[in-house]
């Protein structure tokens, strides 16, 4: 996500380096391919504003897009001792919108797997948090790592005969049973 933005950046820094350089306004200047004679004042200074301008436009352009390049982190509470498919279904009808607490979503997971909620989703990039949720207290599911328990996140679009539907699913369990589940499921297509 941050590799574009260094292009650009290296991009724009290039560009006015060359700006400087070629525009220097250096006596006895020897003309070049580009630019025959050597450039006026005039040029120099159309040259320098535009390179200025752009470079602006650029960083504005930059700091609005980082902005908006962030959500709400969610919590995930998944009943204790699940595994399967945990799909979480954004904008039904009808449907409660999702619980904010501690400046995070709180997506508590019923027994079947499946939430419906009224809240649009979110997109951008936020540390998300999973647990698995008991009447002993929160146990944290680790989503990377040797122990991970947390796979196959995606968010997706379906269409059907009650409209769009948007959702997001994740597999929850160890490697074994999220490569057993996924092998089932490719023999039943």
């Amino acid at each position: 996500m941050l590799l574009p933005y260094l292009a650009i950046a290296l991009l724009l820094l290039a560009t006015l380096y060359s700006a400087v350089v070629s525009f220097s306004g250096q006596k006895g200047r020897v003309a070049s391919r580009i630019f025959p004679q050597a450039p006026g004042r005039f040029s120099r200074i159309l040259v320098g504003s535009l390179s200025l301008a752009l470079l602006i436009g650029a960083a504005l352009w930059m700091a609005s897009g980082s902005s908006n390049s962030t959500r709400r982190p969610s919590r995930f509470l998944i009943p204790d001792g699940y595994t399967g498919w945990v799909r979480v279904e954004f904008e039904v009808p009808g449907a409660g919108p999702l619980p904010i607490e501690g400046g995070q979503y709180v997506i508590k997971i019923p027994p079947n797997g499946i939430l419906q909620t009224s809240s649009p989703e979110q997109y951008g990039w936020a540390k998300d948090h999973y647990d698995y949720d008991s009447a002993h207290g929160l146990h944290t599911l680790p989503d990377s790592g040797s122990d991970q328990r947390i796979w196959a996140k995606l968010n997706a679009e379906e269409s059907g005969a009650s409209g769009k539907r948007k959702y997001e699913e994740f597999f929850v369990g160890t490697q074994q049973q999220f490569k057993t589940q996924a092998s089932e499921e490719r023999d039943s297509k």
